[in-house]
């Protein structure tokens, strides 16, 4: 074990040590009844004793309309909840970059301690953040990174490595030979081009030929339902179908269902929808990146650094990497049950 292990094992330790410690919090607001109210009372009180300000933490997301963020609204809301403070969860509806940083820049004026960036442009996030980060605010980000930027953390999933598992699995399905066509729902977003280039070693390691890269319209599915009717009319002789979005891969396994094709298809994220399909037989697998904890881990984080005093959390590349979730019809129950809460 290298010294590097151990950093990352011991930071993460100490996360964990912190997160039972602001627990404490959520405990008390789960439970009922006059001794849980007053141990949430004891939390509030113990901290208002020293913090001295108001505790004021917000999520600016790039993509508040789209669906994959239902379950990481919710995480948001639950830490809060659980650690007894309001959270501001806002941003902008269709990946307005301009619109966004303008918005970030007021609630970093106005007294966040804390804010956490969905971003789909990174690069154009370099100049806010530092600044944001020079006048005391914590800025993390999730879900989709920005990486040369000044932010402490980065909360999500490995997008390279969790598109290599992707594209082996689906590799294996189609026999290991043939052509596989993929889907792009955010075109110059860095998350999108780290899950493609992920995507493209996995399928080629697994003996398929890419025959390119669609985009797609994740806010209108009857387009959705289109571009992959015209992918399958382009390539007759297709193997196989990588959605790399959690929209199309819904409107792929619709589209099979629908057409009556048997291609296989292994796709991204958990929309109830697709672990529907997958019950059904019509999408073959998915890989979840756990959205509900991109967005409750970092609040709690934010919590324990600017509240609580906690020290920085020391990870290679300031990446708090989330474990990949791959979902079969062999498994599937399971998240049906877990993700109904975000059904709709």
């Amino acid at each position: 074990m290298t010294d590097k292990d151990d950093a990352t094992k011991l930071g993460r330790r100490q996360f964990a040590k912190l997160m039972g410690l602001a627990g404490t919090a959520g405990v008390a607001a789960a439970l009922t009844g006059g001794a849980a109210q007053a141990a949430g009372d004891d939390w509030k009180n113990w901290v208002k004793s020293y913090y001295k300000k108001p505790i004021k933490m917000a999520v600016s997301c790039a993509g508040t309309t789209n669906p994959y963020f239902a379950p990481t609204k919710a995480g948001v809301e639950d830490a809060g909840a659980q650690l007894g403070i309001d959270v501001l969860w806002t941003g902008v509806p269709d990946g307005n970059t301009v619109n966004q940083i303008a918005q970030f820049q007021q609630l970093a004026n106005t007294g966040y301690s804390v804010i956490v960036v969905i971003s789909f442009e990174p690069d154009a996030w370099i100049a806010p953040i530092k600044k944001a980060m020079d006048q005391g605010v914590l800025v993390l980000t999730a879900n989709n990174d920005a990486p040369k930027s000044a932010r402490e953390l980065y909360f999500g999933q490995d997008l390279v490595a969790a598109a290599v598992v992707q594209g082996q699995l689906l590799a294996k399905l189609a026999g290991g030979k043939g052509k596989v066509a993929m889907t792009n729902c955010a075109p110059g977003s860095l998350g999108l081009d780290q899950r493609i280039q992920g995507a493209r070693q996995g399928v080629k390691q697994g003996g398929l030929e890419d025959v390119g890269v669609y985009n797609t319209n994740p806010a209108d599915m009857a387009s959705e339902l289109g571009t992959m009717q015209d992918i399958l009319r382009a390539h007759p002789d297709l193997s196989a179908v990588m959605p790399l979005c959690g929209p199309d891969t819904a409107a792929a396994g619709l589209v099979r269902k629908n057409k009556g094709h048997k291609l296989p298809i292994v796709g991204t994220d958990l929309l109830y929808q697709t672990l529907e399909l997958i019950r059904d037989g019509y999408v073959d697998a998915t890989v979840g990146q756990q959205p509900y904890l991109q967005g409750y881990l970092p609040i709690m984080y934010g919590y324990q650094r600017t509240v609580l005093g906690a020290p920085k959390l020391e990870l290679p590349g300031g990446n708090y990497y989330i474990a990949n979730e791959v979902v079969t019809k062999d498994n599937v129950e399971v998240y049906l049950e877990r993700e109904a809460r975000f059904r709709g």
